[in-house]
């Protein structure tokens, strides 16, 4: 009985499996929050392909799900353009726990440096670490970064398990707020 239910489940799963191809036009249509979630399921089920994970762990950075790239991120070893989006995933990891320990421990990030990438997170890791931003409260922290027409304004939330919080604003317009932990 134990194996019938576990064959069904397998031939339930396999049935409701996407395609490359199907991940591949929704990353192309930019669902990334779909590529994701389905492709988080089908990484944990047991899918190991590297561009499927890469794919994944990509469309995971681009809605600021950062935590699975820590395991995504060490099975990336074959080629080199999986070992660039490793070392991708990896800056981001390592970004994200250094402004959440400047913001909450008060370290310095002066004498490091990380790859730089389009996202968020090295943005402000930049900036944080060349000292170009602007503090607007130094109790709760809150900072400010100006970058011509783009500003972002980082602050820690009021929750028990403190979050820090990364504003983007165009002008006086919040066009997104980011939050890690």
């Amino acid at each position: 009985m134990r194996n019938f239910v576990l064959i069904c489940m397998l031939f339930f799963v396999n049935i409701s499996a996407k395609t490359t191809e199907e991940f591949i036009k929704e990353f192309k249509n930019k669902k990334y929050d779909i590529v994701c979630t389905d492709g988080l399921k089908q990484y944990y089920g047991g899918r190991q392909d590297e561009l499927f994970i890469s794919m994944v762990g990509i469309a995971c950075a681009n809605i600021d799900n950062i935590n699975p790239l820590g395991t995504m991120q060490s099975k990336l070893v074959s080629t080199k353009e999986s070992r660039e989006t490793a070392s991708y995933f990896a800056s981001l990891l390592l970004s994200k726990r250094l402004i959440y320990q400047f913001m909450i421990d008060d370290i310095s990030l002066k004498a490091l440096q990380l790859p730089k990438s389009n996202h968020i997170l090295s943005f402000v890791f930049e900036h944080l670490g060349s000292g170009n931003f602007v503090y607007i409260n130094k109790n709760p922290k809150m900072i400010k970064i100006d970058d011509g027409g783009k500003s972002v304004l980082l602050s820690v939330s009021d929750d028990e398990v403190k979050k820090v919080l990364i504003d983007e604003y165009k002008g006086a317009t919040l066009i997104k707020r980011h939050w890690f932990q």
